[in-house]
């Protein structure tokens, strides 16, 4: 059985929804404040407020965001991302930091145990990471080429063996684009350009996809994926009926509370 599998089999009617829901929990549940990553006590409370309220069908952590805070607290390594402008260097030096990878690990198994979900970590994708890295340390690349996004997916794939037999139920790799990106990768990212990572995901029996704007590829076709769009949450789309068996959806920061409760409701009566 796949990981995400036993994530549509937990769920209610055998249809997950997972939600991105960072921006909206800072800015109502925080008040603007930052997530406390860095502080697991204080994420695991954040995580089960969060839960208590929208009740999402597994833990959805942003690995980006994570070793975003991670950056902050370690100028050090912000230093050695930097040391060489070779395409790579700066993401390669991130993900081998063992500290950083050690406390993923046990931010994720701590999440998974105080829930009892299954875990959807969010990734850049290989050619976005490649590219963010490089902005954090200093060196924005002009283009980002096939070749390179070969070599990142490498660099991902080693550190998912690192991440050990986490309770996974998706690995999913964030194509999209974000403001501030410095470049835009050459081609489409799909997954069957990173075997090298697929092959890693299916060592642990973790499913991986691709994320783009609006469509999600999932690794062996295991499950119909649908992205229901931000619109969804300020009352402007309706539930999604086309059978999709995995919904993916974020929470914009400013949907209003009212809302977002009424349309979780409507996404579980669905």
């Amino acid at each position: 059985m796949s990981s995400l599998t036993a994530l549509l089999d937990a769920a209610p009617g055998g249809r997950a929804v997972v939600i991105d829901h960072d921006a909206y929990a800072k800015a109502v549940l925080r008040q603007g404040g930052e997530i406390p990553w860095g502080d697991l006590a204080a994420l695991t409370g954040h995580v089960a407020r969060v839960h208590a309220l929208l009740d999402p069908d597994a833990v959805f952590v942003d690995a980006e965001t994570f070793y975003d805070a991670h950056l902050g607290a370690t100028p050090d390594l912000v230093r050695a991302m930097g040391r060489r402008s070779r395409p790579g260097y700066a993401l390669r030096t991130l993900l081998g930091d063992e500290a950083a990878a050690g406390r993923l690990v046990s931010t994720v198994r701590t999440l998974a145990d105080s829930t009892r979900r299954r875990v959807v970590l969010s990734v850049p994708s290989p050619a976005r990471w490649l590219m963010r890295a490089h902005d954090r340390a200093g060196e924005r690349l002009a283009e980002v080429g096939a070749d390179h996004a070969d070599s990142a997916s490498m660099y991902l794939a080693e550190w998912l063996g690192r991440l050990g037999s986490l309770p996974l139920g998706l690995v999913l790799l964030d194509a999209r684009a974000r403001r501030g990106d410095s470049a835009t990768p050459e081609s489409p990212e799909r997954l069957a350009d990173y075997s090298s990572l697929t092959n890693v995901a299916g060592h642990f029996g973790w499913t991986p996809a691709v994320r783009c704007d609006a469509s999600v590829e999932v690794a062996g076709d295991v499950a119909r994926a649908a992205v229901l769009p931000e619109a969804f949450w300020h009352g402007e789309h309706e539930t999604p009926r086309d059978g999709a068996r995995l919904v993916l959806t974020t929470i914009p920061a400013d949907a209003q509370p009212e809302m977002v409760l009424m349309r979780r409701a409507l996404l579980k009566e669905a």
